[in-house]
């Protein structure tokens, strides 16, 4: 069976993945029937849909692609994944601060939503403050209610400086503090490894299935940061 995984390249870390993806560039390069390929998302099409087990980003999701795999890059970080094993209880508040690229900023804050609910629940409020978008860099700020005494405080930046995470975590039992910029490793070669990279092994075991219930919950969520749902 072929996995074809859609990805920004520049994100991938190779060097941890017990996978060894063949990097192709379209469609035509697919000559071997097993293995996994690997495609930078520039180059998505519907097409790749009938060629094996396709998992794409979330923020390329259509409904046309019910049925293919879906994952969401906030839930691919290994901090995140170790956060959420921590957060046992999820009563507490969340300041969780990104910087992105601005060819991001379409459907990157409902995606990281989606995943944000996988431990605080289901919000009961969203209000949101922003920028002009035409007007760089651009700036957004969403307070979550999630009731029961859960909270969330989410900024994001889009500009074209490097991207940047900090997720702040204060619950009763337990306090988590994250910030990429402190956590730039250097290899002994001397190549600078970035801790928002994630491996193709976590793409293919995290992914969820693109069913009618997954569309409806982003098309909501992207509502909800849109204004047009209350």
């Amino acid at each position: 069976m072929r996995n074809i995984v859609v990805a920004d390249l520049n994100q991938i870390d190779f060097q941890t993945s017990f996978q060894r993806p063949k990097i192709i560039d379209s469609v035509n390069d697919l000559t071997e029937k097993e293995g996994t390929f690997l495609i930078n998302k520039s180059n998505m099409n519907e097409g790749l849909k009938k060629e094996g087990n396709l998992f794409i980003p979330s923020t390329l999701l259509e409904q046309t692609y019910e049925g293919v795999q879906v994952y969401f890059e906030l839930e691919q970080y290994p901090f995140f994944q170790k956060a959420k094993e921590m957060i046992t209880d999820p009563k507490g508040v969340l300041r969780f601060r990104r910087k992105v690229r601005n060819e991001k900023s379409n459907g990157l804050p409902a995606s990281d939503l989606f995943v944000l609910t996988s431990i605080l629940g289901e919000p009961e409020d969203v209000q949101l403050k922003g920028t002009k978008q035409e007007v760089k860099p651009y700036h957004l700020i969403i307070t979550v209610n999630f009731g029961s005494g859960t909270m969330a405080h989410l900024e994001y930046t889009f500009s074209d400086e490097d991207e940047r995470i900090e997720f702040d975590w204060s619950g009763i039992q337990n306090i988590i503090e994250f910030d990429s910029k402190e956590m730039n490793p250097i290899d002994p070669k001397g190549y600078r490894r970035l801790p928002l990279l994630y491996s193709t092994d976590s793409i293919l075991s995290a992914a969820h299935k693109a069913d009618q219930n997954l569309i409806k919950r982003l098309i909501k969520y992207c509502g909800l940061l849109n204004g047009g749902v209350k």
